[in-house]
């Protein structure tokens, strides 16, 4: 007989597969989908991210290698200077030389300085600056453009922008190399306050013992400079997403892509959407170098759009030369890697497809199939499951009962671990009082205090059953209670064995309540009591127990130490093992710290640890065992 269940199982067995590769068809093509946008997104992510790191690494490199050119031809501005002036000399030199040569026996000697003087008066270079003078070696000015009224004059007590003598100091130097470059400060005509550094040339014309030279202001020399390579950084300006770019620190145009801003404030620029952008190159600039991200207007375009740049400082000249691109450019990459992703996103969906249908007609027939050989085994399979039932039920119920002997076993030896404390107390207080009977000295107050530690130690024992019997109930009932009367009851009923002893109690304690069950927390710190005082028996001498409690971070902790010498290395990781001793089989199982594991662990909800330890008293320091708790305090 089938049973309904049955039924439905073997048409789940012979329709689920079609089912499930349908439905994981479908949600394979969902999550495919999921992923080819995360695939796109993390592309574009990338892409993006590589397009800026790329063209960030160009801009740079370009901006870089412009301001090395800028800085080479910068440091031959003074050289070039120099060749320019010199040639200038030269040509002088050779024109009054000429002169000279074609007139000494045709002309007089006044006539032929007038002749050279008219050859070279108007003569002028370097954008109309550079001139040509002409001193005697007895510091009389022969010519001097652009002052005709000092042409007569001595200038031997001339003095440059330093308060050197100029003249002097020219002599001198030709008398020697008959030609060389001399270096003095003047003021411009256009500025009589400040003083200009100015290079000079001087060659000796021996005909007359004269020299002729020029000189030219260096700022003079670097503004042409300047222009020369501006015009070579406009050649290299391509298109908009391919010009360099330069500013003053005035904020004036110096280059360009769009010829018409060139020269004019940048204030005046209209395709950047923020003024402010240009302090802050200049700033840049001053610092030295750096990227500048912000909304820049392209060429032919009436938008705004992201532009980076590399802005680079060139100091001495107070320029910012820069270059950048627009963010926006990388759209349209973005957009063909889209088309390719979509593509293949397609042919996933198509493949899948196909086999999800392949699969689902293979195994609906295979489930077909295999549905009737299951219909068949099925109630045999049956009737083997309830047999196998029946001898589990009986197999279980034997278990049980060789558990419960175990449990019993357990806290039959656990009453007698603890029972052999409190019944060596009573024995040796009785023997106290019966010899004390003996000689007479038994007084009220030691018996009062000897029938009372026999109460109490009855009542222990009493308590013991109850307690070992809880232990393995699962209706035991929590309470709250405080540490220090616990610890109270505990020092109680172990007091006259300590004392007998010669065993000293030092206690720390800071009260705090703690939640859990009292007798059984009871019971463990007896355990750990008597274990110490088992140690300190065997060595003579002060023995000593310190119990410490304090509450921290929410946490209580109670540590138990003692003098006795420590457990030796090699077995204090065996201590909690149940049935694990040191002691001969008289005087202990090995059950007691098991016990005390046990309950801080599993009922206290706590942790417990010994390990050696070092206790200082009276400034002598023992070694010895500490124990500690650690238990959740209740606030």
């Amino acid at each position: 007989m089938i049973y309904k269940n049955e039924n439905q199982l073997i048409n789940i067995i012979k329709f689920t597969p079609p089912v499930f590769i349908i439905t994981i068809s479908i949600v394979i093509t969902f999550f495919l989908y999921l992923d080819k946008q995360n695939e796109l997104e993390k592309e574009k992510f990338f892409i993006k991210n590589e397009f800026i790191k790329n063209n960030k690494e160009t801009a740079k490199q370009e901006v870089e290698n412009l301001y090395n050119f800028i800085s080479n031809y910068q440091e031959k501005t003074e050289e070039k200077l120099k060749e320019n002036i010199k040639n200038r000399v030269y040509e002088a030199h050779s024109i009054a030389t000429r002169i000279y040569n074609e007139n000494k026996n045709l002309k007089s000697k006044d006539e032929i300085k007038k002749m050279i003087k008219d050859a070279l008066v108007d003569i002028r270079f370097n954008n109309g600056s550079g001139y040509f003078f002409i001193y005697s070696f007895d510091y009389e000015c022969i010519l001097l453009p652009i002052n005709r009224k000092l042409e007569g004059t001595s200038f031997y007590n001339f003095k440059e922008g330093k308060g050197k003598y100029l003249t002097r100091n020219i002599i001198t130097q030709l008398k020697n190399e008959k030609e060389g470059f001399l270096s003095w400060w003047f003021n411009k005509p256009d500025d009589l306050e400040n003083q200009y550094k100015k290079i000079g040339f001087n060659m000796l014309f021996e005909p007359y013992n004269w020299f002729i030279g020029t000189g030219e202001y260096f700022v003079d020399f670097e503004e042409i400079i300047k222009k020369e390579v501006l015009d070579y950084i406009s050649k290299l300006n391509k298109d908009k997403n391919n010009y360099f770019f330069i500013i003053d620190y005035n904020k004036n145009t110096l280059l360009h892509l769009i010829p018409d801003l060139v020269n004019k404030p940048a204030i005046d620029v209209t395709n950047i959407e923020n003024q402010k952008i240009f302090d802050e190159m200049i700033e840049i600039a001053k610092q030295g170098e750096g990227f500048l991200t912000y909304n820049h207007k392209p060429i032919n375009s009436d938008s705004f759009s992201t532009k980076t740049s590399y802005i680079k400082g060139i100091n001495n000249w107070q320029w910012a030369i820069g270059k950048g691109f627009y963010q926006d450019d990388v759209n349209t990459i973005i957009n063909n890697n889209t088309l390719i992703l979509n593509d293949k996103f397609h042919k996933k969906v198509i493949n899948l497809i196909s086999i999800a249908l392949i699969l689902t007609s293979l195994l609906l027939i295979i489930s077909i199939y295999v549905s009737k050989i299951l219909e068949k085994k099925f109630i045999n399979y049956k009737k083997e499951i309830n047999k196998y039932i029946e001898e589990n039920s009986k197999q279980q119920h034997i278990l049980s009962q060789q558990s419960k002997m175990a449990a019993m076993g357990e806290m039959i030896g656990n009453i007698a671990h603890q029972w052999r404390q409190p019944l060596s107390v009573i024995t040796t207080v009785a023997s106290g009082m019966k010899l004390q009977k003996e000689f007479n000295t038994l007084d009220d107050k030691t018996f009062n205090e000897s029938i009372d530690n026999i109460t109490n130690s009855a009542q222990y024992l009493s308590k013991t059953i109850d307690d070992f019997r809880n232990f393995f109930r699962t209706d035991k009932n929590e309470s709250i209670f405080s540490i220090n009367e616990c610890l109270y009851k505990v020092i109680k009923l172990t007091d006259a064995q300590f004392k007998n002893n010669e065993i000293i109690f030092i206690k720390n304690l800071k009260d705090f309540n703690i939640l859990g069950l009292e007798n059984e927390f009871i019971q463990a710190l007896i355990n750990i009591l008597n274990n110490a005082k088992d140690a300190l028996l065997e060595k003579d001498g002060l023995r000593i127990i310190i119990i410490s409690t304090y509450e921290e971070n929410h946490k209580a902790f109670i540590k138990i130490e003692d003098n006795a010498g420590g457990i030796d290395e090699k077995i204090i990781d065996k201590i909690f093992e149940p049935y694990f001793t040191t002691k001969h089989q008289s005087k202990g199982t090995g059950i007691g710290l098991y016990m005390t594991q046990k309950i801080i662990t599993k009922h206290m909800n706590g942790t417990i640890e010994i390990k050696n330890s070092e206790i200082t008293y009276q400034e002598i320091t023992y070694k010895g065992t500490k124990v500690s708790i650690e238990l959740p305090i209740n606030l």
